[in-house]
């Protein structure tokens, strides 16, 4: 809306082209920036090194040491006494 009190309209078409540009030359300045900003933060970071993953299907299969001695208890206790 000022742009139109300010500028008048014949000029109103050169004026958004040039400031369009002027956006575009902007917003690639920009991402050359970042783009070389991350690549050295790249290079110069150590490589991450990732835990090794646990395999899930042999854990869940595998019952978990309190379970096997519950497990182990609970069967001695039902299990009939020796005669000697």
């Amino acid at each position: 809306m000022i742009a139109l009190i300010v500028i008048p309209p014949e000029k109103l078409p050169d004026v958004m082209r040039g400031a369009g540009k002027l956006m575009r030359e902007l917003r690639l300045a920009s991402n050359l920036v970042m783009h070389e900003l991350t690549s050295v933060a790249d290079l110069q970071s150590p490589p991450r090194e990732t835990p090794p993953q646990p395999n899930r299907a042999a854990a869940a299969a595998a019952p978990a040491p309190a379970q096997a001695e519950a497990r182990a208890a609970k069967a001695e206790d039902s299990a009939p006494a020796s005669q000697a």
